[in-house]
């Protein structure tokens, strides 16, 4: 055994003491950084000697040979990992399809006296005051005026809806560029993680960087993602791979016959099945929701003009005319409007159910009581219109409350995950003494074992 083996000791005591400061102090410059996972030095005692097996006096067993920094640890659980991209993906998915349901009741169920049910509700009533003042042109011309407004609101409705629809597929080709570039950062930090384990180094940074960005690969498009014995980690979307060691697999914005954007896979093309994040959740809302309400201002148009034009064609307008047609027929939501005959003249809106009788307006009221008729599956026009709004309410508070609960759960999630990788400034500190302590005292044996050797070797030296 060495003269100085003492030395070395007090040595290995420093050198780890101070890595284990160095630690404690990077966790601190790193407290505010998004991210961040608290790092430990890991000490375990050095070699021991002799070591087992060798030849000699033992004199009276093994001696420790001080101290090590065997690995500098990351906080870590693989579970929790898995549970919050999981939770994140599905507040993301949620809280887009809030967003965007949000935007359709705008359209379709503004707080303004100007919605579609206050309008239907105006030209029910300007058949009614037709009714009693059939031998007014006025009336006739503001009946004509609110069937103009009528439909121009109901075209406008369905426009605002398709552009809604075309939002949601700018959004999404600007997300596939976000993807790839995640993808290809991810697929970049696999190669180097995998490369700086296998030369036996910890890359904590690294791998930090690539759990944010699987995170917002999650929050994108709903993946998943386990790590390989090697280190690296394969990330699918809907069951094909993504990410796969240091290869990624990138996407593309394709048009589908209806026009709309979906995401298909660069090498062969194939759709690809998103199943979470904020993708799903737009074309959810653009593939199920949107369609499903314009479905029904269609029947909601088509009945209205298929109703007011049975009656219409029976009557006589102050011209004379009859067997017109008040609105255009054969038309959808999308295109209704009136007839050419009575937006070329007022007069050819028909108040009377008999000829030649300027003072009838049997045939107005008649069609101002449609307003009464159960037309749509047992409900009048103005009930269906009401049921629309109510689904298009629900719709978003549904979403809304979802968002809330998933909220919660995130934010349960991020508190577990604070408290196991956060930095405790409090706990670093009471750390931060405890090495300087340890420094201190490797510095005093260091000095004590240096006196020592000066006494051997200068104070009994032969005079």
């Amino acid at each position: 055994m060495s003269t100085f083996f003492g030395i070395n000791i007090a040595l290995s005591s420093l050198l780890a003491q101070q890595r284990a400061l160095d630690t404690v102090g990077n966790n601190v410059a790193n407290v505010n950084t998004p991210g961040y996972r608290r790092q430990e030095a890991v000490l375990t005692p050095g070699p021991v000697y002799p070591p087992a097996g060798a030849n000699g006096l033992l004199m009276g067993g093994q001696w420790g040979s001080g101290v090590e920094v065997q690995m500098i640890r990351r906080a870590q659980d693989a579970y929790l990992d898995l549970h919050a991209r999981t939770v994140h993906q599905e507040a993301a998915q949620w809280q887009s399809a809030q967003t965007a349901l949000a935007e359709v009741e705008g359209i379709i169920a503004p707080t303004s006296d100007s919605n579609l049910g206050a309008l239907l509700d105006r030209f029910w009533n300007a058949w009614q005051d037709l009714s009693a003042h059939p031998e007014e042109l006025s009336a006739r011309v503001n009946v004509r005026q609110q069937g103009i407004t009528l439909c121009a609101a109901v075209r406008q409705t369905v426009a605002q809806l398709r552009e809604s629809q075309a939002g949601i597929d700018l959004t999404l080709t600007g997300k596939v560029e976000e993807i790839n570039r995640l993808a290809a950062d991810t697929a970049s930090l696999n190669r180097q993680i995998a490369a700086a384990q296998a030369e036996g180094r910890q890359p904590n940074d690294l791998l930090d960087q690539r759990d944010q960005a699987l995170s917002q690969l999650a929050d994108l498009v709903g993946i998943t993602a386990f790590a390989t014995d090697r280190g690296d980690v394969i990330a699918s979307i809907g069951g094909r791979p993504l990410i796969q060691g240091s290869a990624w697999y990138g996407v593309t914005a394709a048009t589908r016959p209806d026009g709309h954007i979906e995401l298909r896979w660069q090498e062969d093309g194939a759709a690809v099945n998103v199943q979470g994040g904020e993708v799903f959740g737009l074309t959810q809302v653009r593939d199920s929701a949107i369609p499903g309400y314009l479905a029904q201002l269609d029947t909601l148009a088509a009945n209205l003009v298929a109703a007011v034009n049975a009656v219409h064609q029976t009557g006589y307008g102050m011209d004379g005319s009859t067997g017109n047609d008040f609105f255009a027929p054969g038309t959808t939501a999308a295109n209704i409007d009136l007839s050419a005959a009575v937006l070329a003249d007022a007069r050819a809106v028909a108040a009377a159910s008999t000829a030649d009788a300027p003072g009838d307006g049997s045939l107005a009221l008649a069609i101002a009581q449609v307003r009464d008729q159960a037309l749509i599956g047992g409900i009048t026009l103005n009930d269906a219109f009401r049921s629309l709004m109510g689904d298009v309410a629900n719709a978003t508070r549904s979403a809304a409350d979802t968002v809330a609960a998933k909220q919660l759960s995130l934010q349960q999630v991020t508190t577990q995950q604070q408290s196991l990788y956060g930095v405790s400034l409090d706990e670093e500190m009471t750390n931060m003494i405890a090495y300087q302590h340890a420094y201190d005292a490797a510095a005093r044996l260091m000095a004590t074992m240096n006196d020592m050797l000066d006494t051997l070797i200068n104070k009994t030296a032969s005079p």
